[in-house]
């Protein structure tokens, strides 16, 4: 695939996921995406059934982390009943129990649910020793070659967006990042996984600075973005932190589903014709799936 020699321009509205493709999960190419945490079928009988000692409450709560891992965006309760093969009552108290405990987190309007923090921090207890960097430095070279682009691995420390390496534009990292998180696709592709008091909290502490005409400097536009991203599967920053860049944005995933980081890839001068921003984001999401595969 080749970025270059494109010409055509995008419309100088700012752009979300659904303006680059209308689907609703990550474009797929040559390789399929890795699973990161298979959840049973609804028709699969439960597993007390082949092994009496293990315990019906536990196996489906274990049940609904999976298909909320699975899920590329929130869950609504009815489908998460429906896919767990539960009644809706029963359902409701096992999430109840999960999102107390900090496992799943809930949206109030509608209600759904997705994976909650208490999930990654689990998953930092046991991947002390994995070094993310390291893993991904030949996925972003490569990723860097084929998109011809700067790409780049960030993280947050604390409310700090911080870039953790990157490939173009001499190597080295050299913009604060520390309160762009809502101006950023490496942002952004972090922010809407995160529970409603995450994101107040890195809000609260980090404000909504308006770098360009085009940042999102209120809540509720940044509460609208953050779902299209849930919703697509990736972020698209569009001339919100420098006028002259469009970036596209996913979110790196451990084992468990946890959101942990999120890479992204700019083009300049912005804004790029449609066909490169469609080959930016296949680009961009195979190597998070990449990368992603080798978080423990």
């Amino acid at each position: 695939m080749s970025l270059e020699n494109k010409s055509e321009t995008v419309s100088a509205r700012r752009l979300e996921p659904a303006d680059v493709t209308p689907d609703r999960t990550s474009v797929s190419i040559d390789d399929a995406p890795p699973k990161i945490a298979p959840a049973r079928s609804s028709s699969a009988t439960p597993r007390e059934e082949e092994d009496g000692t293990l315990i019906q409450s536990v196996d489906r709560a274990l049940t609904l982390l999976e298909l909320l891992a699975d899920a590329p965006q929130e869950l609504r309760l009815q489908d998460l009943a429906r896919m767990a093969n539960l009644k809706t009552p029963t359902c409701h108290h096992i999430l109840n129990t999960l999102v107390a405990r900090g496992y799943a987190s809930k949206l109030a309007q509608p209600r759904s649910y997705y994976l909650g923090p208490r999930v990654a921090e689990l998953a930092a207890m046991r991947g002390t020793r994995f070094d993310i960097v390291r893993e991904a430095r030949p996925i972003l070279q490569r990723l860097h070659a084929e998109a011809h682009a700067r790409v780049r691995l960030a993280g947050f420390s604390g409310t700090a967006l911080t870039v953790l390496c990157q490939f173009g534009e001499d190597g080295e990292p050299t913009e604060d990042l520390s309160s762009a998180a809502h101006a950023t696709a490496l942002g952004k592709a972090i922010l809407a996984w995160l529970p409603e008091t995450e994101i107040a909290r890195v809000v609260a502490d980090r404000g909504l600075v308006a770098f360009t005409a085009n940042t999102i400097d209120n809540l509720g536009d940044l509460v609208e973005s953050l779902r299209q991203v849930r919703r697509h599967g990736f972020a698209v920053e569009d001339r919100e932190f420098r006028s002259e860049t469009v970036a596209i944005g996913c979110a790196i995933r451990d084992r468990s589903g946890a959101v942990v980081g999120s890479i992204s890839g700019d083009l300049q001068p912005a804004p790029p014709d449609h066909e490169r921003l469609r080959i930016l984001q296949t680009l961009i999401s195979r190597s998070a799936r990449e990368l992603s595969a080798l978080v423990p």
